[in-house]
């Protein structure tokens, strides 16, 4: 009967041990997904504020781009305006 009782009292201790060593490791585990969670966090944070500044870049190419045609379209139209007297100036000489 006492040595049974004994067999009980170790493995009652050994499972107390094996199950604070599960509980640690789980809090260990839970701190790591916290960290990266936050990590992750402050990557998206970043790539949002990428996706931003891309944005304005391409936005202002596309106004400088729209600028350059129009001010190429007046220069053209001009040009042609300028050759049409031209030719009708030589077709009256």
């Amino acid at each position: 009967m006492k040595m049974t009782i004994e067999a009980f009292q170790a493995l009652y201790c050994s499972s107390v041990a094996f199950g604070m060593r599960k509980a640690l490791q789980a809090e260990q585990g839970k701190s790591d997904l916290f960290q990266a969670v936050e990590i992750l966090k402050n990557e998206k944070q970043d790539l949002e504020q990428q996706i931003t500044e891309l944005k304005q870049r391409a936005e202002q190419a596309d106004r400088r781009a729209a600028e350059t045609r129009l001010a190429e379209e007046r220069k053209h139209t001009e040009e042609i305006a300028f050759l049409k007297k031209a030719n009708q100036q030589l077709k009256v000489t």
